[in-house]
């Protein structure tokens, strides 16, 4: 210690009121309160008003497109995908719907361009994503898709 008993004392019982507070603090929250458990119905009626104003985007989903991709060595590559076109409106979705053989073509078109190591990479599928997004567009004359979700994306 320090040499000086009054000092010491004083250390001591700092000391002995922090163990018993840190004890004490233990004890408390381990054996005398016990946390009420939840109640179902209340817990489910929060939620519900949590979600109440989120809304999920209006997509519209193609069928799954397999595109063969021209690869630079001899083995056949190809591209397995399933899109969602999401859209501005809800009402856009009737155009994409009378387009539809059109929107395969165009994501045909834009696969084939493509290496199949770049689509393989994030970048990749993001130019893939802008590439399919501007050429609906252009098609249709208007902006009506907004952005594309990938339910399934494999390159072999």
């Amino acid at each position: 210690m320090t040499g000086n008993k009054t000092i010491d004392k004083v250390l001591i019982l700092l000391l002995i009121l922090a163990t018993g507070g840190a004890l004490g603090t233990f004890i408390f929250t381990e054996k005398i309160f016990k946390k009420p458990l939840p109640n179902n119905e209340v817990e489910l009626s929060k939620l519900k008003n949590d979600t109440k104003g989120i809304s999920t985007p209006d997509s519209y989903k193609l069928d799954k497109i397999t595109v063969n991709i021209t690869s630079k060595n001899r083995r056949l590559r190809f591209l397995d995908v399933q899109i969602h076109l999401v859209v501005f409106k809800k009402d856009q979705i009737s155009l994409l719907e009378e387009n539809k053989p059109i929107l395969n073509d165009i994501i045909i078109d834009v696969a084939s361009g493509m290496e199949p190591d770049e689509l393989n990479s994030i970048a990749g599928k993001l130019i893939f994503e802008n590439r399919v997004k501007k050429n609906v567009n252009n098609h249709l004359k208007k902006v009506v898709v907004k952005e594309l979700f990938y339910t399934k994306f494999v390159v072999q």
